[in-house]
């Protein structure tokens, strides 16, 4: 028994020995003594993290007039780079510089109209990420949105680098075709393939009438600079063909930019309810309409029925129905008979308690006192 209590003893002793190893000086865990030593390592905070990170949608501003305010911000940048090339201003051994240079390639306004028309594609590109999520979106049409984003994505590529310059020049070496032909080429395709993604963004903003008609706006400037470039203005303004022709395709991509902003701020404010939704039609104008008809396919007018009482189900219906009701019918029309004769049955007497053989003998009753008043 002293044996047995002694190891016993031992054993609790080397028990709170390995307790003591896995615990610092302190008490404390050597895992939470770690965690914390890497705690205090960390040089950011707590803000740092990516759920305290801006979202891609917050750079869009969601206020009408931030927008206008960026909107005219751009407007000024234009119109100070077309003035640095009409008036002179900066001119070095007579020569334009390059950078204000609205001729050459790879000035400041080939560069604004690219990074304007990168913008637009990466606006176009939230806009896709938002309107995926629509509930209403059967047919999938917010798949547009990856056309339209690639589309001004290959217009700012093509600004930049000037990709169409090099295509023409490559057909005139190669296929022998004079300058204006080649130019004709390129702009058939952009206006089929462009213009063809173009028409069916217009029924996708629909929904926001200004995006709508910022989009037609810069459709129209877009279509003025092409005309200056192939020489189709008056004469009178036809020396200012440069300045028509840079300034416009500056404008009509700042414009598609603003377009672009517009609907994503729209979408947003819908995506967060803040849209109203379209008034559904009162139940009148409902029942005036189906009361009008509708056309059909000849243009003649075709009355629309009001919806029928549902027929029973076959399971709660009999083929004794149709014999059960003529019997009810047969037994109200011998009653009609009974109360419309001369009323000399006597009052007394209930009909409705009468079986038919009794209705019957009633009745030839009645027909006797009928022909002895008469006879």
């Amino acid at each position: 028994m002293v044996q047995f209590f002694r190891s016993r003893q031992g054993d609790d002793r080397r028990r709170r020995v390995v307790a003591d190893e896995g615990t610092g000086a302190a008490g404390t865990p050597v895992a939470k003594s770690t965690a914390a030593n890497r705690s205090s390592a960390r040089r950011y905070p707590a803000e740092s993290l990516r759920e305290h990170q801006p979202r891609l949608i917050d750079f869009i501003p969601q206020k009408l007039p931030k927008l206008i305010l960026l909107l005219a911000l751009g407007l000024t940048v234009i119109a100070g780079i077309e003035a640095a090339y009409a008036t002179n201003a900066l001119r070095v051994a007579e020569h334009h510089l390059p950078t204000f240079d609205l001729t050459a390639e790879g000035s400041l306004n080939n560069w604004f109209t690219s990074l304007t028309l990168d913008l637009a594609a990466v606006v176009a590109l939230v806009v896709y990420s938002l309107r995926r999520h629509r509930l209403d979106d059967y047919h999938g049409h917010y798949r547009i949105w990856l056309w339209v984003a690639a589309c001004w994505l290959w217009l700012s590529v093509d600004e930049a680098a000037s990709l169409h310059e090099s295509v023409q020049t490559t057909l005139r070496e190669f296929a022998g075709q004079s300058l204006r032909e080649t130019e004709m080429i390129w702009v058939g395709f952009y206006a089929l393939v462009v213009g063809g993604i173009t028409l069916r963004l217009v029924f996708e903003l629909r929904s926001c009438i200004s995006s709508l008609v910022a989009l037609t706006i810069s459709g129209v400037t877009f279509a003025t600079a092409l005309a200056a470039h192939f020489g189709f203005l008056p004469p009178n303004v036809a020396e200012y063909g440069v300045l028509i022709e840079e300034g416009c395709e500056m404008g009509g991509s700042l414009l598609l930019l603003f377009s672009m902003c517009l609907y994503a701020r729209h979408v947003i404010l819908d995506s967060q309810g803040l849209v109203a939704a379209k008034p559904a039609k009162a139940p009148k104008e409902a029942k005036a309409e189906a009361a009008a008809g509708r056309r059909s396919l000849w243009g003649r007018k075709e009355k629309v029925d009001q919806p029928h009482a549902s027929v029973r189900p076959s399971s709660k219906r009999s083929d004794l129905d149709s014999v059960e009701a003529k019997a009810h019918n047969d037994n109200e029309d011998e009653d009609d008979e009974d109360e419309d004769g001369e009323g000399n049955a006597d009052s007394g007497h209930d009909v409705h308690n009468l079986s038919k053989s009794e209705r019957k003998a009633l009745r030839r009753q009645q027909e006797k006192q009928r022909k002895t008043r008469l006879g």
